[in-house]
């Protein structure tokens, strides 16, 4: 299916079936990215009242109980919800099926590399994206694209899909300048291959979120200026195959009252006619 639109005053066209997934294939009790040192996604057949949902041992139909920690064991997407004390679920962030996106890939520099600030602090030994790294990469694109931004980082090997991110293998995240960067450009909907925006240690304060979502530091109460029609899409994986620049995205979430749910954002080329 073909559909013809137009962003910022040109027209453009996109085919719906070149749609590219960018999420993380869940693999329950198999190999799986995690963070944060949480469990694993797990998966095992529902028992009881003499129901096994498990047609090898003989159920007559196979029903399978999971256990998973949308925030650690995949692709997921969060709403305003995961810092604040009200209960705003993340399809209610999402106002449109399809929205104009932009994607760059950026190599992270160590942190006492930059000039930029992060609350609480750096680590010396962190790498991090930094608002120049994404003022060179936007330059050319329009905020009226920039509904939707995602971030690839370099390296960028397929061991992302089953990485797991500890103090020996500490993620990437933003600098609170960068993160301020893609507020003021009016991304709603920020998309990253990492765990988290915000370091991984760091003593709980969030910055990065509370940044993004315009809620007071330290505070987990809305404000008159939060916005709960945002959202964030962490642990994504963007395969080399799919080439920096200018799409539609679909991002495909299920109908949970819950401040993040596993996600699967496709992109979507667009061309300008």
């Amino acid at each position: 299916m073909k559909i013809k639109l137009t962003i910022d005053s040109k027209r453009y066209s996109a085919d719906l079936t070149n749609a590219k997934s960018i999420a993380i294939t869940m693999l329950p009790n198999g190999e799986q990215p995690s963070h944060f040192g949480a469990p694993e996604c797990t998966s095992k057949a529902l028992e009881g009242d003499g129901f096994v949902g498990d047609t090898k041992r003989g159920g007559s139909c196979n029903v399978n109980q999971l256990t998973i920690i949308p925030h650690c064991n995949g692709t997921h997407t969060e709403s305003i919800a995961h810092i604040v004390d009200d209960l705003i679920p993340v399809y209610s962030a999402i106002e449109q099926a399809l929205f104009p996106s932009v994607l760059i890939t950026v190599k992270p520099v160590q942190a006492n590399d930059v000039k930029d600030v992060y609350v609480p602090n750096f680590d010396s030994s962190n790498h991090v994206i930094t608002r120049a790294l994404l003022e060179e990469s936007l330059k050319d694109h329009s905020d009226g694209q920039l509904h939707g931004l995602v971030i690839r980082t370099r390296p960028n090997d397929e061991r992302k899909k089953i990485k797991v991110y500890d103090v020996d293998n500490y993620p990437v995240y933003l600098t609170n300048d960068a993160m301020s960067y893609i507020v003021e450009r009016g991304v709603r909907h920020l998309l990253v291959d990492f765990p988290s925006v915000d370091k991984m240690y760091d003593e709980g304060k969030l910055s990065n979120h509370r940044i993004y979502w315009n809620v007071e530091q330290g505070s987990t109460q809305l404000n008159a200026e939060s916005d709960v029609r945002k959202t964030i899409s962490e642990m994504v994986y963007v395969d080399e195959v799919i080439d920096d620049g200018f799409y539609l995205c679909n991002l495909q979430i299920p109908h949970i009252q819950t401040d993040a749910v596993p996600s699967n954002p496709e992109l979507i080329p667009l061309t300008q006619e």
